[in-house]
């Protein structure tokens, strides 16, 4: 690495690491945000404010579903609510799970996806049934309605899915959902779903006002850069999301909350996070072309990149800090690393230290 790549420092790094493992915004969150976090520090001896009835009635104009205005402080519940929030979408996930799985029950997961709901069914006694992808890394959807039995319970649906940034067509995934029996639910997780720039990508809202079985669940994290907040939220028809509710206690505190309602009044920011993450993947595109490297076309914030000696390649990354992910070791795809879209810079840093050891 040259010594204005050991210099170099990007948002919230130390300088000379290229962290390209975690999925994080590179451009960090919206100038509104911050401001808005800094101002909610004046009355941070209080426990709640308008800022939170303000981000509920801001997410069901997001997703076009019923505010309900018996939604009030303290406590943020309603039995007509249709959005529920969290610190992190792996804790909505978590009492998901506690309301619907049962011991003897089983989750149906493809193999690889993120897979938290695989481990959350095992700890409760449920079985998990992990199906293939297709050869080209997309859901096999058949597979899954092939694995359907009276023991079902859940079928989980990552849209965009990690770690391979495939995509599931709105036609697609609302045929699937028609097909199921109502009592299994479906959870979609639509973690990257603001990064993708494909118009044919499903759309979990319309589903979740269509289906009661369906749970729509996305995060803060990714789009507006919030991931140090750990913010979460999911939505459901209100007879479920009763049900979640019995299980999900406490709410992110005041100060989350005001930073998700600013960055709800950024739409730029999030536009300028897709660019980002588009430019930054199309350097990682040309690379594989110009090293002849087989790469999976991805609408999520990674690619999947296929090296040879995964494990050798990541380590000799790693030594010039720059970190991503052996894919091979942590789903078995054989060969490939995952790396994380960065700013430019940091992108192209990457790209010159792959070609280095490829080459």
């Amino acid at each position: 690495m040259s010594e204005a790549d050991e210099n170099y420092q990007s948002v919230g790094l130390p300088p000379g690491v290229i962290r390209l493992s975690r999925n994080e915004n590179p451009i960090g969150p919206s100038p509104a945000v911050v401001e808005a976090v800094m101002a909610r520090c004046a009355r941070i001896n209080r426990y709640e404010d308008a800022d939170q009835i303000a981000l509920f009635r801001k997410l069901a104009e997001l997703h076009d579903v019923p505010h309900d205005e018996n939604l009030a402080l303290p406590g943020l519940d309603s039995d007509g609510a249709w959005i529920r929030v969290g610190d992190g979408s792996e804790h909505l996930m978590h009492a998901i799970a506690c309301a619907f799985l049962a011991e003897g029950d089983e989750v149906i997961e493809p193999q690889p996806s993120f897979g938290l709901m695989t481990r959350y069914a095992e700890a409760f006694g449920a079985r998990a049934v992990r199906t293939p992808l297709t050869p080209a890394y997309g859901y096999d959807l058949d597979a899954m309605a092939a694995a359907v039995n009276r023991r079902t319970r859940m079928a989980v649906i990552t849209n965009p899915n990690n770690p391979t940034g495939t995509i599931l067509t709105h036609e697609a995934l609302s045929r699937f959902v028609k097909s199921l029996p109502r009592r299994v639910i479906v959870l979609v997780d639509e973690a990257y779903i603001d990064l993708v720039e494909d118009d044919a990508c499903a759309d979990g809202n319309v589903l979740v006002r269509e289906h009661e079985n369906v749970v729509l669940v996305r995060t803060f994290s990714k789009g507006y850069g919030l991931a140090g907040f750990r913010l979460g939220y999911a939505v459901a028809q209100p007879r479920m999301m009763r049900r979640v509710r019995q299980f999900h206690g406490g709410s992110p505190s005041a100060m989350v909350m005001t930073a998700a309602s600013a960055a709800l009044d950024d739409p730029d920011h999030v536009e300028r996070t897709r660019r980002a993450a588009s430019a930054s993947k199309a350097i990682y595109y040309e690379t594989c072309a110009d090293l002849g490297l087989a790469y999976v076309w991805s609408e999520a914030a990674f690619v999947l990149i296929e090296v040879g000696d995964a494990a050798a390649v990541t380590a000799a990354l790693a030594e010039r800090d720059i970190l991503v992910i052996n894919a091979d070791a942590s789903w078995h795809l054989k060969g490939m690393i995952r790396v994380s879209y960065g700013n430019e810079q940091e992108s192209r840093i990457f790209a010159g230290a792959l070609k280095d050891i490829l080459l």
